[in-house]
C-alpha cells in the first residue's frame, strides 16, 4: 500500500487521525509522550506545520515544525525547531524519517528560514539529512519551567540557505522541542 504525505497546521484533538498520531507518539516516546494531544501543545506550543505519513488510515510517521524567533549571540533569527519525529516500529529503516525531514526542509526553504534545529536521541539518524552536532551553549526553558543553559549533546543544526551556522551562544526563547 502506498504511503501518503499530509501537511497540516497541527493535529486537532478530534481529527480523524488524532488517535493514530497519539498512539504513534506514545509508542516512539513512551517516557515523554502526552496522553492527549492538547497536553503536547501546552508543553511546546502549537506547531506551525505538522507532517504526517499515512498508509491507508494508519498513521506511520509524524514530524512537527515549530517556527520561532531565537537569539544567536546578539541577533534575532527566525529558525525552525523540528520535534516529535516518529516512525511506526514496523516501518523504520525505510528512509521515511529522512523523507519527512526533506519535506520539512523544502517547506522551510520556501519561507527563507536559514536554520533547522533538532534534539535527537540518535543523532546519527539525522546526519544523512545534513544535520551536524550543535556545540553552542544553548539556553532554553526546561520541562520544570526553569531556564537552563548547557551544551546539549543531542542538539543538531542544518543550514538550509547560504548562511553559515555561528559558534555563538543560542537562546531558544522557549522550550526545546
Amino acid at each position: 500500500m502506498e504511503v501518503e504525505l499530509t501537511r497540516i497546521g497541527y493535529v486537532e484533538p478530534d481529527a480523524e487521525y488524532a488517535a493514530g498520531v497519539r498512539v504513534l507518539l506514545n509508542d516512539a516516546f513512551p517516557d515523554g509522550a502526552p496522553n492527549e494531544l492538547d497536553q503536547y501543545y501546552s508543553r511546546y506550543g502549537t506547531p506551525t506545520a505538522s507532517l504526517l505519513l499515512r498508509r491507508g488510515q494508519r498513521v506511520i510517521g509524524h514530524l512537527a515544525i515549530f517556527l520561532r524567533r531565537i537569539r544567536i549571540g546578539n541577533d534575532d533569527v527566525e529558525a525552525a525547531l523540528l520535534g516529535e519525529i516518529a516512525i511506526a516500529a514496523g516501518c523504520r529503516g525505510m528512509g521515511l524519517a529522512r523523507g519527512l525531514v526533506q519535506q520539512a526542509h523544502e517547506y522551510l526553504r520556501e519561507r527563507s528560514v536559514p536554520f533547522s534545529i533538532l534534539f535527537a536521541f540518535e543523532p546519527r539518524v539525522y546526519e544523512s539529512s545534513g544535520y551536524k552536532p550543535m556545540r553552542n551553549l544553548t539556553r532554553f526553558r526546561d520541562a520544570d519551567g526553569e531556564w537552563k543553559a548547557l551544551v546539549y549533546r543531542g542538539g543538531m543544526y542544518a543550514e538550509l540557505l547560504d548562511q553559515a551556522w555561528p559558534s555563538l551562544p543560542i537562546d531558544l526563547c522557549g522550550p526545546a522541542v
